[in-house]
């Protein structure tokens, strides 16, 4: 009897710690960051995500300093997507982003004026 009972509480753990990481893909609020490279210069992005549902709102912090503001935003079955526009040239552009989400990463790709751009890796900021 004392084997079952540990057993059952074993499997109960892990069901819930499972539970909690499919949850943490389901909502991936809060501060992300990555690491960029192009060419050789480095920089940081920091991503603020709020999700309602399915629906994403927020920020994206470039390396230039510009803050694009998140835009149709959708979180469906770990997949991201959401649109943004960036001041280039003088001009304005308007940018794709699509990715997949785990609960401490999230991979991110762009494009732009039917370009493919940059993938990114995010990773979840912990306060």
């Amino acid at each position: 009897m004392e084997r079952m009972l540990k057993v059952f509480a074993s499997t109960t753990l892990v069901l819930v710690l499972e539970v909690f990481a499919l949850a943490q893909v389901d909502d991936p609020s809060g501060r992300w960051k990555a690491t960029l490279t192009r060419s050789d210069r480095t920089g940081v992005a920091v991503m603020t995500l709020k999700v309602q549902g399915t629906q994403v709102t927020g920020t994206l912090s470039e390396p230039s300093g510009q803050t694009l503001e998140i835009e149709n935003g959708k979180i469906e079955d770990g997949r991201l997507t959401f649109d943004a526009s960036a001041s280039e040239h003088g001009g304005t552009k308007n940018i794709h982003f699509f990715g997949q989400v785990t609960a401490e990463e999230i991979t991110l790709h762009n494009e732009s004026n039917g370009k493919q751009g940059m993938t990114m890796q995010f990773h979840r900021v912990r306060d």
